[in-house]
Order: structure tokens, then sequence, then C-alpha cells
């Protein structure tokens, strides 16, 4: 199961924490490895979802915190149960 509304949050998350960060297009690519611009910016509209092996990277590049990420990254692909379940253990 996608969540949409969850994968546009997390991708406007991260779009507006680069422009306060001030962090290029290009190197915030590099640094968490979107390998191509098309892949990326079909991130950023809300298209594709974050991979949680880029959680890490994304969070100490954008100086978020890291379990709030992990988790706006899980809800991408769960339901409310689950998400429940999740925020009680992590």
């Amino acid at each position: 199961m996608s969540n949409p509304e969850a994968r546009l949050s997390l991708a406007t998350l991260v779009a507006e924490r680069m422009a306060e960060v001030g962090i290029a297009r290009a190197e915030f690519m590099n640094l968490t490895g979107f390998t191509t611009e098309s892949s990326f910016g079909s991130y950023l509209a809300g298209f594709s979802k974050l991979h949680l092996w880029q959680v890490p990277l994304i969070a100490k590049t954008l100086e978020l915190d890291e379990r709030r990420l992990l988790l706006m990254c899980l809800e991408q692909n769960h339901d409310d149960w689950c998400m429940d379940l999740f925020r009680r253990h992590i």
C-alpha cells in the first residue's frame, strides 16, 4: 500500500529544508544517493518514495531528526495500525 500524502509530505519537508540549509540540488543528490536528476525530480513531485537506506544520509545532510524522518518514511508504505505500532516502539 502506498500513501501519496505521506510521500508528498516527506518530499515537501526535504525541499523546504534544502532551501533553509542552502544546499545545492546537485550536492544534495550526491550526498544522499539520488543518482539522476529525473529520479530526484520524481521524488520531489511525490511520485516515488524515499528509501529507508537514505534516511540517515538525509537526516545528517539536512540536520533533521532521524527518528522523525524514519517514521515519515515508514508512513509512505504502512497503514495507521502499523504506524501506531512503530511509534510505540521507535
